[in-house]
């Protein structure tokens, strides 16, 4: 039997995409910018996300021209149009705090950039095939998952198409100031 997968969706994981230096000084930007309490979030944990979309936070322009040419190269590959940086903001989350399912509507790709997490730290992205959930399984294979899960280090960026829903799954954040910095794409 040869088994295709079909309809595959690319998530592009970078590594060491800032330095050690870079990552701190990260930390304290963010720690001076107003976070607020958002939808996405349970439990104690803050946003930086405005609602009028516009970007909540000043990217280093060294910093962001590598996330514009790591967008590039990542749109080049799945065959997508170009796409540019849009707004970017920042989560900060305690222990206990959970990141919610949820999506990207309007937007092309996103990302996020693990700036302060934990051993443990992972994000989890969901099936998008609506009848997944109607399956009757025997066992979970790459398949029939309902949601799976990738590990996320200090200083590694994650890019995936917005329409796909991502949030903590069954992770409960277990740290204080665990820092990401997100953004979308036009």
């Amino acid at each position: 039997m040869n088994i295709r997968p079909l309809f595959p969706t690319p998530i592009a994981c970078i590594s060491n995409f800032i330095t050690s230096k870079e990552r701190l000084q990260l930390i304290k930007s963010i720690k001076n910018i107003n976070h607020s309490s958002h939808d996405a979030i349970s439990g104690d944990g803050l946003s930086s996300h405005r609602k009028d979309g516009q970007s909540s936070i000043s990217l280093d322009r060294d910093i962001k021209k590598r996330i514009q040419t790591a967008l590039d190269e990542y749109n080049t590959e799945c065959g997508n149009k170009l796409s540019k940086l849009d707004n970017v903001w920042s989560n900060i989350q305690n222990s206990g705090s959970k990141l919610l399912e949820h999506s990207h509507p309007d937007c092309c790709i996103s990302g996020a950039l693990y700036i302060n997490v934990g051993e443990e730290s992972r994000i989890y992205f969901h099936n998008p095939n609506p009848y997944v959930y109607s399956t009757f399984r025997r066992e979970s294979t790459p398949y029939n998952y309902e949601y799976n899960w990738i590990p996320v280090h200090n200083c590694e960026l994650i890019l995936f198409p917005s329409w796909l829903r991502h949030g903590g799954g069954e992770y409960i954040n277990e740290m204080d100031e665990r820092i990401v910095l997100s953004f979308n794409t036009k």
